[in-house]
């Protein structure tokens, strides 16, 4: 149920003369918004929404059209894509003994701005124990700043030679400057890191003994342009500079159980060498509700291209595009498919290939750009994905099934939790040189992982956390 309107609910200045539309149509009937009452505005600045509905000229003594105006349907999408709402209801309310005046009423119900977005905490064979967070505030000084930083700390790795791993980055986002379509956004990162390559034993033996580590140091940052096109879409334009700082043994070895000897190509230069690269992406994200639950589709690429031409000593192209659906199910449950995908093109340094442990949901993935794990997926189904730790085309389709399980309309606390079940399966494949060796060796050169997740996902004013058999797994030294 809406809550009614309260005398204290904010109120939309009135129009200036000329603001006011026209009675047109077909069908439909002009009604003058005789005020426009905020109802549950608690953190979001008065101002802010203000703005979004003047914009859609929304405002006292303006006409809308009855029984629907789209200027109604886009404030509302409009204030979903702030992402400071859990829920948004426009509506309008007659107006007692006037028939031709109306209330709109803005009924909201708010998020937290302040979110912890992640939170780093794990045990492996390689690093006994490694911490950290990432914390973001979405509304920063109430004026649709988005502002954050992360960072990871490990002890030392069990690997002889290796250095301490940590990560530590601060990131700042105006995603809409005034009333222009655009806006800017700004990150800087520093990394330290001991990146394990095998040098010895089968392929999925992930003991650390058998690893060996190369220092990376990386020290840069981003700046970028945000296009708001739609509510639902945006465009990104952002440029990367970054200094890379690597100390390679000469060469990198793996000495194979029958006493082969196979070089390591890491795609790394020795000393420092500037890695530069451009950054083209789009999101449209449709969906009702962007955290537990909302029917529609979301769609992100990202693609990134690092060459002389921009500066790099590497060079490199990169494609990701990930995709998914919510389809809410008659008894009110819901069905997920996604799928994902890359490619990438060159030589690309390890630390951008794509890692097998960010595909599967039972293997400790990389956090903030670091492994802290030697050990690859659990191959279900004898495939030999064990023995792939990365690769330049990668592929994912999952499927989930989500049981909603309570809802609050509140500000603080718990908002609401779903049990969920999900199952799927991925792929991750190497350079066409890896493939052909592969094939020799009368090895699959694609082989199938089984990726599937069970536990209990809660939206709170902290951010949303998955109590997961994966999250148990991944953080457990197997």
């Amino acid at each position: 149920m809406l809550t009614p309107a309260t005398a204290g609910a904010d109120r939309v200045p009135a129009a200036a003369p000329g603001d006011e539309d026209d009675d047109d149509g077909e069908g439909a009937k002009a009604l003058r918004l005789a005020s426009v009452r905020i109802i549950g505005r608690e953190q979001v600045s008065a101002r802010q929404i203000g703005v979004i509905l003047q914009r859609e000229g929304l405002v006292e003594g303006a006409n809308v059209l009855w029984p629907a105006d789209v200027r109604i349907a886009r404030a509302r999408d409009r204030l979903r894509a702030t992402g400071y709402f859990k829920s948004v209801t426009l509506r309008v309310v007659p107006v007692e003994d006037d028939p031709a005046a109306v209330a709109l009423e803005v009924v909201l119900v708010e998020r937290s701005s302040l979110t912890l977005t992640e939170l780093y905490a794990g045990s492996s064979r390689m690093t006994p124990f490694h911490g950290g967070l990432a914390v973001e505030e979405r509304n920063f000084l109430g004026r649709a700043v988005h502002v954050g930083g992360a960072l990871v700390w490990g002890t030392l790795p069990h690997i002889a030679q290796s250095r301490r791993q940590q990560a530590y980055q601060v990131f700042a986002e105006a995603p809409r400057l005034g009333a222009a379509p655009l806006g800017v956004r700004a990150s800087a990162y520093v990394l330290s890191t001991a990146e394990p390559y095998r040098a010895a034993g089968a392929e999925n033996d992930p003991d650390p003994a058998k690893f060996r580590a190369v220092d990376v140091g990386r020290y840069g940052g981003t700046v970028g342009l945000l296009f708001p096109v739609l509510p639902s879409l945006t465009l990104g334009v952002d440029y990367r500079f970054e200094r890379v700082d690597a100390v390679l043994p000469s060469p990198p070895q793996w000495v194979r159980p029958d006493g082969s000897q196979v070089a390591i190509d890491l795609g790394l230069h020795d000393g420092q060498r500037r890695l530069t690269s451009a950054h083209f992406g789009l999101l449209w994200d449709a969906r009702d509700e962007v955290v537990l639950g909302g029917k529609g589709a979301r769609v992100a690429l990202d693609l990134q291209l690092s060459s002389p031409a921009v500066g790099s000593q590497y060079e490199y192209v990169k494609l990701t595009v990930a995709g998914g659906y919510n389809v809410r199910l008659p008894w009110r449950h819901w069905l997920r498919p996604s799928a994902a995908g890359g490619q990438i093109a060159g030589r690309a340094p390890v630390f951008e290939r794509f890692y097998s442990g960010d595909l599967s949901p039972w293997t400790p993935g990389r956090e903030l750009g670091i492994r802290y794990s030697t050990r690859n997926p659990i191959d279900v189904f004898g495939t030999g994905i064990d023995t792939r730790t990365f690769g330049t085309l990668f592929g994912r389709f999952d499927l989930e099934y989500a049981i909603p399980l309570f809802r609050r309309l509140r500000t603080r606390g718990i908002y609401g939790g779903d049990l969920f079940l999900s199952a799927g399966i991925f792929t991750l494949v190497g350079d066409a040189a890896e493939r052909r060796a592969r094939r020799l060796a009368h090895e699959s050169a694609a082989p199938l992982g089984f990726a599937a997740n069970a536990g209990l996902r809660l939206d709170t004013a902290a951010g949303t956390f998955n109590l997961s058999i994966g999250n148990l797994l991944r953080r457990t030294p197997l």
